[in-house]
């Protein structure tokens, strides 16, 4: 009997010893503890998207009951403190540190967030609503709780009246229960790669290449946090060049910001270079970026008020000084800024518009001002920093009930030239086109852009939208130096009902100060409504938008379906007076002039089962095209391990129209078989197929002969597919792989690893990459990525002649491609 006793004595001293860590465990861990394999497999599907704060969060596993907790009690512990480095640098968080874009901003703060999470007593309406995937409803649920009593804790937050279930799993990472006297955290960034940022551009872009392997992409980014009683200082610096640049063409910003956050009011002050967004970004947003079909919740949320800017953004960005103050009841936000802008430079001095390029080549893709051949001196001067842009303004918000918010927005830009578009003279033309002007003897024949701005509808139908560029000539009392301006101004009011929020926002152009604040519906306006209804499994997403073509605001980012200048005469580079000009619609930010109306959701049906709707309608006002887009998403679970994502989309544009001078139709479809397998590792094979119709041209493949009408060609159709294959492996905590193989016929967008691709080949690709990840510290991480593009060897010349004068017959293209990208991340 005393055998069994020192047994079950040391027996028990054992497993009390030797208890698992449930927050920092393996599968191999988990299969000591006595429960059958199906709920060991259920609970390692659990742990792999969330974290245990309480024994209780074990009830939210399906199939376990209390007996299994009383099980579980024996076995395991529960550390809330990140011990193991692949958690505490976690995909979420490798994410975030790639992240570019419109979501960039948005990712810094979701670090800041992660990194020292701020006590969530402390936390007002606009910092929670910056979190992700945290809806209005999510964030009002938290504020009643907060009016109840101190939240201490996870129970108290977790029956927060009316949070979802997503909503308390997404805000655990970011927030505490109580506020630390003094902290200090410091993270460091810094990255190369050797191939052109996709940033921005949707699935249906093709943007131009600008191959310059000898200036790779590269950034370097330090930020400082001092938290000491209530008062978080940061500080922060960072220098980047975008692909292609020329290494004394960069981008340098540094901020310095003091936030005091109180459970009774905010106050936030920004020196130095600094982001403001307001609203649903119809009138004021900073930032480069453009993101399409934006509707501001889930995945694509935005930031209300100001924050610090450490962004790649180079041309809307604002440097000078920026303050805020709220409480329960009022927000006052103010904001000045001077800083310089690219333009397009007239040869009288004034300026086109502003332009967004990558690479930024001050004197276009030629780049030579001092050769005398006249192709180099269609641009009049150095593209660069060649306006300075003075811009304030603010917001004032009243929320007279909780969730319910009523806000007035203003701001103006004031510019050191005037604001005089001169297309023709100075963005159209060509390289055979010697004249500026548009001389209607010799541009037809020289086949210039001076000749078919406007006049082309087969495939520019959009030139109105340039048309309707904004002019200005004007000086101001603020700044002496002014001599044009644009000033906008405009409403918001949103609302939180149960489980439903509502959101309006109305923006109008305004020439006359003395009428500020005073609307006139025949000024140039624009408005967009969006409506976010939750609940447990199913939610559903509206936006109606009506943008007019005279609304020119370079700081619009609200919803839209499509970049502004899309199938105008900008997209056309062979009639550009320089390639770079492209850019105006290439990297523009601004959305188009639309009226539409989009609806999304999401449908849990099954327990195996989730369906997403995407549909979207709406009419282009330029030319009054009419266009719809349905992407309908099935993600089926057959197995705990087993995920199968499919994808289709249906897409057309002049369908109800037989007139219409360039109709299309697209179909698209995609699946993905994903095997998830123990310590995370997992491999996914993926199929993509699509096909577009195009409007004949007869021009092209018909008679010769002018008296003769018969259509001889039908409608041209472009089938692409593609195939592919990725795995994950993870060696050890430390040191992880990924690597994949595609091959595409056609076009094919594609996420590899953290980067977004686009691949549009006139034959076929093959494309493999491999990365590795190395985290030999809890928050230090190395990445390496390496990639591979080879097309197959083509032609489409029978024979010719090359510079030597011999004949060559059936010449062979064979492009490749090799790039990597380097990337370093630390914080303490």
């Amino acid at each position: 009997m005393l055998k069994v006793f020192i047994i079950l004595f040391f027996s028990s001293m054992l497993i009390a010893n030797n208890k698992i860590d449930i927050n920092n465990c393996k599968m191999s861990d988990l299969e000591r503890i006595p429960l059958d394999k199906t709920k060991i497999d259920l609970l390692w599907n659990f742990l792999s998207s969330n974290r245990i704060d309480s024994i209780y969060d074990l009830m939210d596993i399906e199939g376990f009951d209390i007996e299994d907790i009383h099980i579980m009690k024996q076995y395991i512990e529960i550390n809330n403190k990140i011990v193991d480095s692949g958690l505490s640098m976690s995909y979420k968080v490798d994410q975030w540190l790639a992240d570019e874009g419109s979501s960039e901003g948005m990712s810094e703060i979701w670090l800041d967030r992660y990194f020292s999470p701020i006590n969530i007593n402390l936390m007002n309406y606009d910092q929670l609503s910056s979190l992700p995937n945290l809806s209005p409803m999510d964030v009002v649920a938290v504020l009643k709780q907060k009016k109840r009593g101190e939240i201490k804790g996870t129970f108290q937050l977790k029956n927060s009246p009316g949070i979802s279930h997503y909503g308390y799993k997404n805000l655990r990472d970011f927030a505490s229960f109580d506020s630390p006297r003094e902290k200090l955290n410091v993270r460091f960034n810094t990255f190369f790669r050797s191939s052109p940022s996709n940033n921005g551009f949707d699935e249906d872009d093709a943007p131009i290449q600008y191959d310059n392997s000898n200036n790779p992409e590269s950034l370097y980014k330090l930020q400082v946090q001092y938290f000491l009683n209530g008062f978080d200082i940061n500080v922060g610096h960072l220098r980047y060049n975008q692909f292609g640049d020329f290494k004394d063409v960069y981008t340098n910003k540094a901020f310095v910001s003091m936030e005091l956050s109180d459970k009774d009011y905010g106050l936030n002050l920004i020196a130095g270079n600094y982001n403001v967004s307001y609203g649903q970004g119809l009138i004021f947003e900073t930032g480069d970026s453009y993101q399409p079909r934006r509707t501001g919740h889930k995945f694509t949320k935005r930031i209300s008020g100001i924050y610090s800017d450490l962004t790649r953004s180079q041309q809307y960005v604002l440097n000078g000084a920026a303050f805020q103050f709220s409480n329960e009841y009022f927000r006052l936000s103010v904001f000045g800024s001077k800083d310089k802008r690219d333009a397009i430079i007239n040869q009288d001095g004034s300026f086109t518009a502003l332009i967004t390029m990558a690479p930024r080549m001050g004197w276009g893709w030629y780049n030579d001002p001092n050769n005398s051949d006249w192709v180099y001196q269609k641009i009049h001067d150095n593209i660069l920093d060649a306006v300075t842009e003075v811009t304030y303004g603010g917001n004032i918000r009243v929320s007279p009930f909780l969730g319910t918010h009523f806000g007035f927005t203003f701001y103006e830009s004031l510019y050191d030239r005037v604001l005089d578009p001169q297309i023709i003279e100075s963005v159209v033309g060509g390289v055979d086109d010697s004249e500026p002007e548009f001389n209607q003897l010799t541009d037809y024949d020289e086949y210039s852009g001076d000749a078919f701005y406007l006049n082309y509808s087969q495939s520019n139908s959009c030139d109105p939208e340039i048309a309707a560029m904004y002019a200005s000539s004007g000086t101001s009392d603020n700044w002496s130096s002014a001599q044009s301006f644009r000033r906008i101004h405009g409403f918001e009011f949103s609302t939180v009902y149960k489980n439903a929020s509502f959101q309006f926002e109305y923006g109008e152009m305004n020439t006359d100060i003395s009428k500020l604040g005073k609307f006139n519906h025949n000024n140039p306006s624009a408005f967009v409504f969006n409506a976010y209804f939750q609940f447990a499994n199913f939610d559903f997403i509206i936006v109606h938008r009506d943008y007019d073509l005279d609304y020119d605001n370079p700081y619009q980012r609200s919803y839209s379906a499509y970049r502004r200048y899309k199938s105008s005469i900008f997209e056309d580079v062979y009639w550009l007076e320089d390639p770079m000009y492209y850019h105006l619609f290439g990297s523009a930010s601004q959305p188009q002039a639309e009226k539409g109306t989009y609806i999304e959701s999401r449908y849990q049906f099954n327990e195996k089962f989730v369906a997403g709707l995407q549909w979207d309608s709406w009419v282009r006002k330029a030319d009054n095209a009419k266009y719809f887009r349905i992407v309908s998403k099935l993600e089926w679970r057959p197995l705990f391990n087993y995920r199968v994502y499919f994808r289709y989309k249906i897409q057309s544009r002049g369908s109800f129209d037989l007139h219409h001078p360039s109709p299309y139709f697209t179909k698209e479809a995609r699946i993905r078989f994903k095997l998830r397998l123990s310590n995370y590792d997992n491999i996914e094979l993926l199929y993509s197929w699509n096909h577009t119709t195009f409007s004949p041209r007869p021009r092209l493949a018909g008679s010769a002969n002018a008296f003769i009408h018969n259509m001889d060609v039908g409608d041209i159709g472009t089938p692409d597919q593609s195939i592919g294959f990725a795995f994950e492996h993870n060696y050890s905590k430390q040191l992880s792989m990924r690597a994949g193989v595609v091959y595409a016929s056609g076009f094919l967008w594609y996420i590899e690893d953290t980067d977004f691709r686009l691949f549009n080949t006139d034959s076929e690709i093959l494309h493999s990459w491999i990365s590795f990840k190395y985290k030999p510290m809890p928050l230090l991480s190395f990445n390496f990525k390496v990639s591979h593009s080879s097309d197959f060897p083509m032609t489409t010349i029978v024979n010719g002649i090359n510079t030597s004068g011999q004949n060559v017959e059936d010449p062979f293209i064979h492009e490749q491609q090799f790039n990597y990208r380097i990337q370093i991340d630390y914080a303490i």
